[in-house]
This record gives C-alpha cells, structure tokens and sequence, in this order.
C-alpha cells in the first residue's frame, strides 16, 4: 500500500467525488428494528442510520439486530441501537487524504459526506484500486515517452556531422556533444562545468545570455578548422536561462558545396517564378496594335485612356477584331501591369464548371473535388486585372454572380463560409449586341449598366481598308518565323485585292488566308494568283458591278449631251456657228460630237 500511496502523492488535485457509490444501505432512526431486520438483516452486515437531515447517526451492523431480536426488542428504534459513528470522508477530499483514512481505519469502505456533512455515498476500496492500476499505466506511458525522447534527444546532440554546445545564464557549459570535444581536444569530463570562454576565449555566447539575441551564420575559426555556426538564446517564461551554439556544416567544403546548391535552387525558383508569371501575365502592349489610319487610332487613344482609371472596361466588336489583344494592352499600361492578368472564356467551360473556376472552391464542396480546395480565376486575378471574354454568353444566373463582386469587391469560395475582399480589374469583351439582349431579357440591365462604364468599339477590318497593307507584312514577317518560310512580300496588285475584300472574319481571317497562301506558293512574292478564290472572286463581283455601274453612268451622259445638242441646234434654227456659241463649244468640236452622236444631214433634220 506504501507505494500506491506514494503513486497517488504525485497526482495533484484528483480527488474522490467521482469514485463515490450513491447506492448504498442506509435506514432512518426512527423506524424500528423490526422493519430493519426484515430488510437488511439477513442479507447485510451493517446499515448506515440517517437522520431526518441526512445526517449520520451512526452505524447498526448485523450482531446488533440480531441481539435486538434475541431480546425481543423490536420495536426499539434504529436510532438507539447504532453501535458506532464511523469517522466519514468529505466529497472533496483528495485520493491521498482518502488512502490515508483507509490506511489508518483498516476497512472497506467509508462514508461520503458533502460540504453540509450530508451522507451522500460510500467511497470503497476497490475503486482506488483501479485508479492505481490506470494510473501506474498513464505513468508507464509517459516514462515510455520519455525514454524515447530522451534517445531522441541524445541522436540529435550527438550528430557526427554537427557541433554542439549549451550554456546555462552563468555561460558554464552544460552540455556538449562528441564532435564539439573532438574540435577543441578536450574530454567531457574537463568541459563540463567550466565558463565557455575558458574553452573558447572569444565565444560570443555569454552575449547572447546577456542580449537574449540570436545570431546566424557567423563565421568561427578553432585552430586551423572553419566553420559555419550559429547561437541561439534558450529561454523560459520569457526568461533567457541559457544558449546554444551548434555548427552548420562539418567543415567549410560541405559549406560551399551547400552554397551552390543553394544558388542552383535560387535560379530554378527564379525561372519557375517567371515562367508563371509569364502564364498568368499580359503578352501584348499597344505597340502590338498595328494600323495608323483614324479609326484605329481614336480607339488605341481611348484604351490609353481606360488604361490608365480603375472603372471596367467593355470591349465589343466583332469576331476578330482583337479584343483580347486591347485587353493584354490596357492591363500593360496601367498601374497593375506587375499583377496577374487571367483570362476566362466564358463560352468555352460549360455553365457547371464556371462558377467553381470563376470563385473556386473549399475542401469537399463536392464530389470529385481536390482535397486542398483550389483557388478561383478571381482570386488568381487579386491585385491584377481579369480579362472575361464572351461575357454575352454567360448565363443569367451567373451574371447575378459577376454583379455582386463589381459591386462588393468580395467572392466567396463554393462551399465556403467566409467572403473575402478582392482587389482587381475587371475587362469584359462580347462580339454580341448586348442592347438587344436586353431587350430580349437573356442580359441583366444592372449588369449591363455596371459594364457600360468604358465601351470601346473596335473597327472591322473592312472599315480600315487603308491598315490592310501594314497589317499583311506585319502577318507575312510573323508567318515566316512560325512556319519557317521565306516569302518577302506581297504584290500591290494582291494587295489592292485584299483592300477589296469585306473581311467578315477580320484580321483573324487576313491571318488565316496568308497563312494558306505562304504555305502553297514557291515564289517569294505573293501574286493575286495565289490568293485563295473566294478572296478572287469577291474582285470580280466587284469590277462586274463597278463596269456596269459605269456603262449606265455613260449611257446617261451620252443621252444628256446628245439632247443638248439639238436643243442648242433648234435654239439656232439650225445654224451650227450659233449653236457651238449657245453651247460655249468651238465649231470643230460641236461637228466631232454631232459626228459621234450620229447627228449628220439627214438625221439631224430629222431631229429639227
């Protein structure tokens, strides 16, 4: 028992109230013995008698009810007959003062009582019993922990490839490890004990017992040995109680090694930061833009304005007129092009996955879903631009959506329980009437509203017919490298073809036929020959229309001369000098016109 009690001495607070027994023999002192006996005297050795207040009266054991019997007093009360007043354990005492109450009474069990001195239980021995057991377990498993933190310990204090030294707040060494005794050539025994600086005369370690301030890589020479070291306070409760200083490296080859490692690992973190900038960055500027006729430079002057506010831009136009590539140039000449720059189609994911892309989502938001979550185009796009193309194709539901965040700034992860803030620019492109769509009811009005802040309206291709030339030897230069042609130019008489050309594909389309062509022709000029035969026959509706525009405009004049002619003629009664005076004409050329309008003799006086 001495040694469970001495177990339970180191046990602090635990106390007895939860090992109690509510359930135990009690009878109060006024019933009789007879109703007692009847009871609890032939299955029980003792009974503990109470009072009206719950307090104990003492206790009645078995030899007493049966001495009552013998003498015939049954009636007596129970109260009267109580043998003993057991000495009782209040509730809140602890296991050590309950060990020893059992020690000292040598019984099973005793009373409880609660802080009124109220009988509420029994306390008995097994109980403490058990609670040595667990707790001699509870003691092993945590010496268990010890000795394997300890063998722990001892492993990374002994390292054959690093020094180690501790000092306590005197600056006397307290620890040291072999390899540190091995690099000052002294025993365990000879260092332990002693000031740092009797070993090491120029330790900078009492410094740091005094300044509480730790020091790293510095440089440390012992003898003809470098190395590498660094020296740490130890501190407890914010108290400085000691240091350490441990070496870095075996010895200054391992040091340079590590160092060229380490500036190796700095140039592929550095290549890698930069391609991902380079995936998630603007490629062109409005250098990129090419033409100089009016159109299309009002509108490069108007992005350099929209560029250079915070407002949302919306870019229309139609299919291929270079929206995305205004919107590389805007997020490059304004204040965020050092952000991120993310682009969304949004007619290319389909409905169900745009909004998990636009906002992203937290672990388990639903099925299939990555374990870490996974980030949104939004949140990519923080302290940057987001550039969503085909914005008129975005459903009403989402439109709802991309409207809350213009307006609040913030987004919310699917499945996600707390919004954060934002900050980014927001570029929008639709080759769509976005005015009939409101009118249809497929685009939200307030949505609109939020976006119709800076409209830019990109020209076609056919409405800046002057650019075409620029555009298609900057095209044929940028081919060449791409398809690892030679073509040196393009024709003038090509060139006014494709002038001629209404282009519904735009430069997307000049691109596509220059590309067919470069890959066909063997010549270094491009020729009219070469060009694809929609763009040829397009030419050739043109000059049909324009010769029998002409041959109409020609007829008509010709009509109207040759009726002035003979109203001149019928003015002058015939007479041609005073007709050619009437018509402001020399004779010679009134008789070439009547000539060739077939005006002679006959037919003349016909016509008079």
């Amino acid at each position: 028992m001495g040694v469970f009690s001495d177990m339970i001495s180191g046990s602090g607070i635990d106390t007895v109230d939860c090992m109690i027994t509510l359930n135990f023999p009690k009878v109060s002192e006024d019933r009789n013995i007879h109703e007692v006996y009847e009871e609890f005297g032939q299955s029980l050795e003792c009974v503990y008698v109470l009072n009206r207040d719950g307090l104990l009266v003492g206790l009645l054991d078995q030899a007493a009810m049966l001495k009552a019997v013998a003498r015939k007093n049954m009636q007596k009360l129970a109260g009267a007959l109580v043998c003993k007043v057991p000495m009782c354990l209040p509730s809140s005492s602890s296991v050590q003062e309950a060990i020893t109450l059992f020690l000292k009474l040598k019984v099973k069990e005793v009373p409880v009582t609660d802080e009124t001195g109220r009988m509420i239980g029994v306390l008995k021995l097994w109980p403490l019993f058990d609670y040595q057991a667990r707790k001699l377990e509870s003691l092993e498993q945590e010496l268990n922990k010890s000795k394997k933190l300890t063998a722990t310990l001892e492993a990374v204090i002994e390292n054959p490839y690093e020094g180690m030294v501790v000092v306590d707040e005197n600056s006397h060494v307290t620890m040291i490890n072999n390899f540190y005794l091995e690099v000052l050539g002294v025993t365990r025994e000879e260092a332990l004990g002693r000031h740092i600086c009797e070993l090491t005369p120029h330790s900078e370690l009492p410094n740091i017992v005094r300044t509480g301030k730790a020091q790293f890589v510095d440089y440390w020479k012992v003898g003809d040995r470098d190395f590498m070291i660094i020296r740490a306070p130890i501190k407890k409760d914010g108290k400085t109680i000691g240091a350490l200083g441990k070496t870095l490296f075996k010895d200054m080859g391992l040091a340079h090694v590590f160092t060229r490692k380490l500036a190796q690992l700095e140039g592929d973190l550095k290549f890698y930061k930069e391609e991902l900038r380079k995936i998630h960055s603007a490629t062109y500027t409005f250098e990129d833009i090419i033409g100089d006729g009016f159109k299309i430079t009002a509108t490069i002057h108007l992005a350099q304005r929209a560029a250079r506010t915070t407002s949302t831009v919306l870019l229309t136009g139609e299919s291929g007129t270079g929206k995305e590539l205004f919107a590389h140039a805007i997020h490059n000449y304004s204040v965020r092009r050092h952000g991120p720059f993310i682009k969304v189609n949004c007619a290319a994911i389909p409905e169900q996955l745009l909004e998990s892309e636009l906002f992203g989502y937290v672990e388990g938001a639903f099925t299939g879903a990555s374990k870490d979550g996974k980030p949104g185009k939004f949140e990519l796009a923080n302290y940057g631009t987001i550039f969503l193309d085909e914005i008129g194709d975005m459903s009403l539901t989402m439109q709802a959506k991309l409207l809350r965040v213009i307006q609040e700034r913030e987004i919310e992860r699917i499945g996600g329980t707390q919004p954060f803030k934002i900050d980014l620019r927001i570029i929008t492109a639709t080759n769509r009437k976005l005015e009939k769509m409101l009118r249809e009811g497929t685009f939200r009005d307030d949505l609109f509203y939020r976006l119709n802040v800076m409209v830019l309206e990109l020209p076609c291709l056919r409405e800046r017919p002057g650019d075409i030339r620029l555009l298609a030897n900057y095209l044929v230069t940028k081919l060449n490298q791409r398809l690892e042609t030679d073509v040196a130019g393009i024709s003038q008489e090509a060139i006014q073809i494709l002038q001629n050309y209404a282009w519904p594909g735009n430069v997307r389309e000049l691109e596509s036929v220059l590309e067919r062509t470069m890959n066909m022709v063997d010549e270094p000029i491009i020729l009219p020959e070469h060009l694809p035969a929609r763009i040829l026959q397009a030419k050739m509706s043109v000059n049909d229309t324009q010769s029998g525009e002409q041959s109409r405009f020609e007829e008509g004049r010709n009509f109207a001369e040759k009726e002035l002619l003979v109203d001149a003629l019928k003015s002058a009664k015939g007479n041609k000098a005073q007709a050619a005076k009437i018509l402001g004409i020399h004779r010679s050329v009134l008789y070439k016109k009547l000539t060739k309008h077939g005006l002679g003799g006959e037919v003349l006086s016909g016509e008079l």
